[in-house]
């Protein structure tokens, strides 16, 4: 076996070309990695309109295989739009049915199962067998979980260096409804599966610090922000054209389940505006994504302030960054609190793009959090606080229109993708490749 990852493949269920922001990692150490000479293939499930918009690309010189549920070479099939401009999309009553399923029994029933069984099946493709046959290293990244039991029937198989990639907790996931028996079977699986890899990469150091508990090859590499990207947006948008008037636009974009509603902020807004200090034209939120939960948060405790509020649907990703560079204020919505360690260690991909895009954010979170520490040290301008009085000092001072963020922008520079991708790569090459594998 060679002493570096020269051939990589790795296994993922999120990857262009729907535009999810689960794959954005993946994609883009892809990208660098075959940039920088290695040989890098993607083995991904077979996609269609209900897995999302096909908006993305995938990244030059970077193999992508897609296989079905057998194991068989597929193609993804492209969402169909209406003549009302509408794509198809999964119904809404699997919505219901997965929420109910997931409230008894956790993620382990999770349907891309048959994806991690192709491996073992005899009707593999050809072309995966001889590509897993002649991989270094094989990495696979969940969520979903049987991402990472797809990486073992490979190393059983195959004899494959496995290193598994943990964008999110799988057991002891704060986020993640389940019954006290799923939570014990996900611990025990989760643990069984850890055990078994070569390394473990997980995106914060509280992460790490539970993942180390079943193996001790662990490895923090942060999720990080794609600046050739960020940049190549930022010059197609032109000079910035600053409105003399309000109202000041503070932006989300993504989604925001009930445990992620800013109301500490709402409510300061909504005492601002009771009392005469902010006026009703002064703010605007503008929610681009699946937002219907803060929508019926607004009707129900504030309908006086809905005329503040403006919800979009998703937008593609290169758009999606165009309204963050856009904004006078970001809003940074998490479950992120000292609760647990799955809590404590919260930092999306989404954090690092509202750094890297300079403006001001304002995160509704605990700041001893790792999330509320990076916001911290990334410079000043940045709001992060988790009470009413807290926003309400913010309202009644430092809220400007088009406001500095005053970043470290050397810091911010450490968190780029490519930063990410040399210690991701170093790892690959020295503690897995360049060592005897367990």
């Amino acid at each position: 076996m060679p002493s570096v990852a020269g051939r990589i493949v790795f296994i993922v269920h999120y990857f262009p070309p729907i535009n999810s922001t689960g794959g954005k990692r993946v994609e883009a150490l892809s990208k660098y990695f075959a940039r920088w000479g290695r040989s890098v293939t993607v083995v991904t499930t077979m996609k269609t309109g209900a897995d999302g918009a096909f908006s993305e690309s995938v990244p030059e010189g970077v193999a992508v295989l897609e296989i079905d549920r057998l194991g068989r070479l597929a193609r993804s099939v492209p969402p169909v739009v209406r003549c009302d401009g509408s794509r198809n999309s999964a119904p809404r009553w699997t919505s219901r049915l997965k929420a109910r399923v997931q409230r008894w029994f956790g993620q382990l029933p999770d349907p891309r199962l048959p994806f991690a069984a192709a491996f073992a099946s005899p009707m593999l493709a050809p072309e995966i067998v001889a590509t897993l046959e002649r991989a270094d290293v094989v990495v696979s990244s969940m969520p979903p979980w049987p991402t990472h039991l797809a990486a073992l029937v490979v190393r059983w198989r195959f004899g494959r260096r496995v290193v598994m990639d943990y964008r999110d907790n799988f057991s002891a996931n704060h986020i993640m409804p389940g019954s006290a028996a799923a939570k014990y079977l996900e611990a025990k699986l989760d643990g069984w599966l850890a055990r078994h890899a070569d390394g473990v990469i997980v995106i914060s150091e509280p992460m790490a610090e539970y993942y180390r508990q079943f193996n001790d090859r662990v490895k923090v590499v942060l999720n990080g922000y794609d600046g050739e990207i960020i940049e190549s947006v930022r010059a197609g948008l032109g000079p910035a054209r600053v409105a003399a008037l309000p109202p000041v636009t503070v932006r989300y974009l993504g989604r925001i389940s009930r445990d992620r509603i800013p109301r500490a902020l709402i409510a300061a807004v909504s005492d601002a505006v009771q009392s005469g200090r902010l006026s009703r034209g002064r703010m605007r939120f503008q929610l681009h994504g699946e937002c219907e939960q803060l929508r019926g948060y607004v009707v129900q405790q504030h309908p006086d302030l809905m005329e503040l509020f403006e919800f979009y649907p998703s937008v593609p990703y290169r758009e999606a960054l165009g309204l963050m560079l856009t904004a006078d204020y970001l809003l940074f919505a998490e479950t992120s609190d000292q609760s647990s360690l799955s809590a404590r260690g919260v930092l999306t991909t989404k954090l690092f793009e509202y750094l890297a895009c300079g403006r001001p954010i304002l995160a509704e979170i605990d700041e001893n959090t790792e999330a509320g520490r990076l916001i911290r040290r990334a410079g000043r301008g940045h709001v992060v606080a988790n009470s009413r009085e807290d926003f309400a000092a913010f309202l009644d001072g430092a809220m400007t229109k088009s406001p500095a963020a005053e970043s470290d922008a050397a810091f911010v520079q450490t968190l780029s993708r490519q930063s990410q991708a040399v210690d991701y790569l170093g790892f690959l090459d020295n503690e897995i490749c360049g060592r005897r594998a367990r």
